[in-house]
């Protein structure tokens, strides 16, 4: 569980970089990347919502499963990922329409990531070991 937490930071990070990167090149308004960003929280925390988060006994590790419904989510999601370009054309073009997508996208992973540690910490403030 650790690992995937360390994994969504990364790729946090590196989403964070390419939307400095957009912003700083004048292609899309911060508050636009506020806006796209605050929507992906949302929706990142939905993602986690959907996951069932427990303790397993045998190897005294968090386990993170993924239920029907957050799999539908999942798959929602990625087919809205692919055919952005068809729903989002009329707001945003090129560069634009790029930096939006990142700032979605690094929302829901900063969503994901504090939704996943607040469940985390809950489990193990249950358990007495923190």
């Amino acid at each position: 569980m650790l690992r995937r937490l360390r994994l969504f930071f990364l790729i946090f990070f590196l989403l964070g970089l390419a939307i400095v990167y957009e912003i700083n090149w004048k292609h899309i308004p911060w508050s636009v990347c506020v806006g796209a960003m605050l929507i992906g929280l949302m929706i990142g925390a939905a993602f986690v919502r959907r996951k069932k988060i427990f303790w397993q006994e045998e190897t005294s590790t968090v386990i993170a499963k993924m239920d029907r419904v957050g799999i539908y989510v999942l798959i929602i999601y990625i087919v809205f990922y692919v055919v952005r370009h068809y729903f989002l054309h009329q707001w945003f073009k090129g560069n634009e329409l790029t930096a939006f997508s990142l700032s979605l996208t690094a929302g829901a992973m900063a969503g994901r990531l504090l939704s996943i540690r607040s469940e985390i910490r809950q489990i193990l403030k249950e358990r007495n070991l923190i």
